[in-house]
């Protein structure tokens, strides 16, 4: 899984979108579509304790990516799945074209850690991964080994590399951006929070995903390092160690689950988000004619 990468990349989609499509893509689709995945699936992977008795999922790795389970969330058919309904139910395309790359960003990061996502589901359920760190999502873990070992490994140099796309296009963070861009896309969205925020409270709710992407890096990095006191083969360390070896941290079995050939994944993997991009190009014209047709 990653981290606070999913929270950059939204950024990253909709600042390099297609030319095409550049400042037409709903900024709250993105949004949805990017964290659709995780919100379905990622809290009975962890579960909660209550009176000593853990409710949640007994193999999470399977529930999170796995079939059966709830690893269909992280697929590109049921991106296209909810695009298509919210095509059907709006015919708003900038909702319907977000949504779709939003969701896309999603499933395609995710095939660098352990487990990796269904990429052809449903065709096979097979996961498609490159193993650059090890998912490390356990009952007895939780939340916090998980976060240790993430932001011990590679996963920490990919939220790091998101991070730094978005500093590169950092005019995507000034509220002239907001204006000329974020707003026309979706307009109805920004004007119902229009009706309780002021335009500083729209402009720190536009940014509010990005600075909490860099407050749960950092904090997370923080606690790993500075202030966790872990036993690792019955050694006391001050902080966990790092590892940012492929497939690292060292401490960690790393968890699989069925996959295909890894050098199979990654061409296939960007040749699925070509696809992905040339389909929402294609249909962008034939949408935006449907709605201008539905326009009072």
């Amino acid at each position: 899984m990653s981290w606070a990468a999913h929270q950059f990349e939204i950024y990253a989609v909709e600042n390099h979108a297609p030319k095409k499509i550049a400042g037409k893509l709903s900024f709250f689709a993105i949004f949805l579509g990017d964290f659709t995945p995780d919100f379905l699936a990622k809290f009975w992977v962890y579960g909660i304790t209550i009176n000593g008795h853990h409710y949640g999922a007994s193999k999470p790795d399977q529930w999170h990516r796995g079939w059966p389970g709830f690893g269909f969330s992280h697929t590109l058919f049921f991106g296209a799945i909810v695009a298509a309904l919210i095509w059907k139910f709006s015919k708003n395309p900038a909702w319907t074209a977000g949504y779709m790359l939003g969701i896309a960003a999603h499933v395609i990061t995710d095939i660098n850690d352990s487990i990796g996502t269904m990429l052809v589901f449903p065709f096979l359920t097979k996961n498609w991964s490159i193993g650059t760190w090890a998912y490390a999502a356990t009952v007895k873990g939780g939340k916090y080994f998980d976060a240790a070992a993430y932001y011990s490994s590679p996963g920490l140099l990919m939220d790091l590399f998101w991070f730094c796309v978005v500093l590169l296009s950092w005019r995507c963070l000034t509220r002239e951006y907001w204006r000329t861009r974020i707003v026309p896309a979706d307009p109805r969205a920004w004007a119902f929070f229009g009706r309780y925020l002021s335009e500083p409270g729209l402009v720190a709710l536009y940014r509010a995903t990005f600075f909490y992407g860099v407050g749960r890096m950092v904090s997370w990095t923080t606690w790993a390092h500075l202030i966790a006191r872990p036993v690792i083969n019955g050694v006391h360390y001050h902080g966990y160690p790092w590892d940012l070896s492929w497939g690292g941290p060292w401490w960690v079995t790393a968890v699989h689950l069925p996959a295909v050939n890894r050098w199979l994944v990654l061409p296939v993997a960007l040749t699925l988000l070509f696809v992905t991009f040339r389909a929402v190009l294609a249909l962008w014209d034939p949408m935006q004619r449907v709605a201008a047709e539905r326009r009072p």
